[in-house]
């Protein structure tokens, strides 16, 4: 005899990587909307359940906004879960509503950056293209410095070094963990060239960028000036999660907007156009290496 839908298992028994709190959060939204759509309820329905509205009940299912036990309990027995699968989700509520490592930052940086800070050292790979600065995860603090200091036109104070003291948190979260993860970096040639700060600072920097490439794991590629194809985004970050993990999702970022995309053909679509770059634009590894040394002598020089 088969088993009922609700019966089928939500989570594998084991995860590749404990969750973040953020992690836990997309897991349990993402297994409320699979038990939720096994009922056949709509989200309408399901929101008349715990008399809330249908937005509420999105939010809750994209993990736009911090669960409540008492709902995710309700909306799990109204779903017919298994005793089971609502112990394992008021876990992942709990889990959900800890505080990140980072929240004494919260105040510094806007909610699209702290979701990406919460999921990228939980992904078991990022891809991520860069058209105008070095990527947050790969500056030194005097380059952030000058980045953080210009954008908010102030040179000093608190607002500048607590946002500089935490992308080397950052850096430390994602690159000093035992098990990293698998990391790619397509830089546009002009981040070599865009000098931020004094010739010293750019020194500093590409020297980073060259102890960055030889990590293993880590590959960095310039994609040069007359390369035949480019991206229409300044900036992209695609992330794939181990076992249990949320699903694979990408950050966009452009002059005045930023967006998540979590849609199989939306990931799909940009994570061709990452491979596209890599194969038909970006300098190979040894040649990426020889454009980083001449950039250096010329900053030497």
């Amino acid at each position: 005899m088969s088993a009922r839908p609700n019966e089928e298992p939500l989570f594998p028994q084991h995860r590749e990587r404990p969750l973040t709190p953020t992690a836990a959060g997309i897991v349990l939204g993402t297994a409320l909307r699979q038990l939720r759509k096994r009922s056949g309820l709509t989200a309408t329905a399901a929101a008349k359940l715990i008399n809330a509205s249908t937005s509420k009940v999105s939010r809750l299912e994209r993990a736009e906004s911090p669960p409540d036990r008492r709902d995710v309990r309700d909306l799990a027995v109204s779903y017919k879960a298994t005793a089971a699968q609502v112990a394992e989700l008021d876990g992942l509520t709990r889990r959900a509503l800890d505080p990140e490592w980072f929240h004494r930052y919260s105040d510094y940086t806007g909610e699209y950056m702290r979701r990406l800070i919460a999921l990228e050292s939980q992904s078991s790979s990022l891809w991520t293209y860069e058209g105008k600065l070095t990527p947050g995860l790969l500056q030194t603090p005097e380059y952030a410095r000058k980045i953080i200091s210009d954008g908010l036109r102030i040179s000093e104070g608190e607002q500048v070094e607590l946002r500089v003291a935490l992308r080397e948190e950052r850096q430390r979260h994602f690159f000093d963990q035992p098990d990293p993860p698998h990391a790619t970096f397509l830089l546009d040639e002009t981040v070599l060239s865009r000098q931020v700060g004094t010739p010293q600072i750019m020194l500093g920097q590409l020297h980073k960028l060259r102890e960055f490439s030889d990590r293993p794991g880590v590959t960095i590629l310039f994609v040069p000036l007359n390369a035949p194809f480019v991206s229409l985004y300044n900036s992209m970050t695609h992330l794939t999660f181990g076992l249990g993990g949320p699903p694979p999702m990408v950050y966009t970022e452009g002059d005045d907007e930023a967006q998540y995309l979590i849609k199989t053909e939306d990931v799909e679509r940009r994570m061709e156009t990452l491979l596209r770059l890599s194969h038909e634009s970006a300098a190979p590894w040894r040649d990426s290496r020889t454009i980083l040394r001449d950039a250096i002598t010329r900053y030497s020089t």
